[in-house]
């Protein structure tokens, strides 16, 4: 068995980091993703004209030792629309919720209120993020939500982090909701089942049907503008990875579900492609944006010539009326 999953981790679809490799590509390549995740969890309206701009996820905390150790948060980043900034601040956890989860987005949320903060004059002016927790595993210590509160001179202040559990949600209800950022996760609310899946035929067809589903809806997505062809792609290339990384001692569920994504992934041009495809446009842009250029500044140069043998025609007209009028004299 040893020897069996070292082969499979010697494939291209395994990575040690599948789980947080998945969330990160999604949050910083796909703003049609990100979007609809955050309007639904924070009740707001954010629009294909929002902006996001990706903030600095590498912060260095200092312990009672003095040593440093260096954090890297799942996503941090700013969403603008008419002219209003929000901060967020996303973790993707694997591993069952315990209460170290929250010192640590204690740890990563004051980093990111320091980054964003403000001197005015005497003042010190942070603001916090809105946080968000995306809890992956199914577990029973898992609360419903979670809150910082802060003991200053002046009294208590708290913030809420945002608790999302990848079981309290059906298929019907992410696609319903556009919450596209949890499909390559779903695979987890089987987990506890893999073993007796595994066991019986009947029930790997099952699990099976369901993900030749979600990638029949996907499709739907796609045609109906909902999803972006890179955002398509992306989901179901990460969904691979992480059932490839989940189902790894279940051979029967991996062969069967990763098969109908792989088969799925041959069809989907690379994600590589699309990135050569944009900076090829922006190179053709630019070629496009110096001819045309070229064109105005040649035709600058000839209105210039013009407009000088123009000068030197009308110079040369007043020299002669000059002429003439000597000679009427």
């Amino acid at each position: 068995m040893q020897e069996e999953n070292k082969d499979k981790k010697a494939s291209p679809l395994y990575s040690e980091f599948a789980y947080d490799d998945a969330y990160r590509t999604m949050e910083t390549e796909c703003d049609d993703i990100v979007i609809p995740f955050v309007n639904y969890f924070y009740n707001e309206n954010y629009d294909k004209n929002a902006k996001i701009t990706r903030l600095r996820n590498e912060h260095y905390i200092e312990h009672a030792d003095q040593s440093d150790e260096k954090r890297i948060t799942d996503s941090h980043f700013k969403i603008t629309q008419n002219d209003v900034s929000k901060t967020y601040h996303f973790e993707c956890e694997s591993k069952p919720y315990d209460n170290s989860i929250l010192v640590r987005m204690f740890e990563y949320d004051s980093q990111t209120a320091l980054d964003e903060s403000k001197s005015e004059g005497n003042i010190l002016r942070v603001r916090f993020p809105y946080a968000g927790l995306l809890l992956l595993r199914k577990s029973l210590s898992s609360p419903d939500r979670a809150e910082v509160i802060i003991e200053t001179p002046k009294g208590e202040v708290s913030y809420d982090i945002k608790i999302i559990k990848i079981s309290d949600f059906s298929i019907d209800s992410i696609f319903e909701n556009h919450l596209y950022l949890m499909i390559p996760f779903y695979i987890f609310n089987y987990e506890s089942e893999f073993k007796s899946i595994n066991e019986d035929a009947e029930r790997t067809e099952d699990l099976a049907d369901v993900f030749r589903n979600i990638m029949d809806r996907l499709d739907e997505e796609l045609e109906k503008g909902n999803l972006s062809a890179l955002s398509h792609n992306v989901i179901i290339r990460l969904t691979h990875k992480v059932v490839y990384k989940l189902t790894m001692k279940h051979d029967k569920v991996q062969d069967k579900v990763g098969g109908i994504m792989g088969g799925k992934v041959l069809d989907l041009p690379d994600i590589k492609v699309f990135h050569e495809g944009k900076a090829e446009g922006r190179a053709e842009g630019l070629k496009e944006g110096e001819a045309e250029r070229k064109k105005l500044t040649d035709k600058n140069t000839e209105l210039a010539d013009k407009n000088m043998e123009l000068e030197d025609e009308n110079a040369s007209l007043k020299a002669e009326l000059e002429k003439l009028k000597k000679q009427m004299k």
